[in-house]
């Protein structure tokens, strides 16, 4: 049952950002879209170990923590494309915050 109230909570929380960002004109479904289709591709790069070698295999440990490695250095990748994005206004997601966040 709390799984359910958890679901709603995070439904609540990613509709009110999506909004949010679209009010500020930083909102970009394709962007969106990529950015699940990059999530889905990481846990796949973190299963695939656990379905593909037997956990008691002496080559398991091994591999999942190469899996690890390179999902973590896929993601440090991911953040850097993504701080690069155009928005349609033509500014970079980076200089957007700096505009919405000045420094004091």
């Amino acid at each position: 049952m709390f799984w359910i109230a958890f679901a709603v909570c995070q439904a609540v929380v990613i509709v009110t950002g999506i909004r949010q960002e679209q009010r500020a004109g930083l909102w970009s479904w394709s962007k969106f879209v990529f950015t699940l289709g990059f999530a889905a591709l990481e846990i796949v790069i973190l299963l695939a170990p656990l379905n593909l070698i037997g956990l008691k295999s002496p080559l398991f440990l091994p591999v999942f923590c190469a899996a690890g490695v390179v999902a973590a250095l896929n993601f440090i990748w991911m953040i850097i494309v993504a701080r690069r994005w155009k928005l349609p206004d033509g500014r970079t997601s980076l200089q957007a915050y700096y505009d919405e966040h000045p420094k004091k």
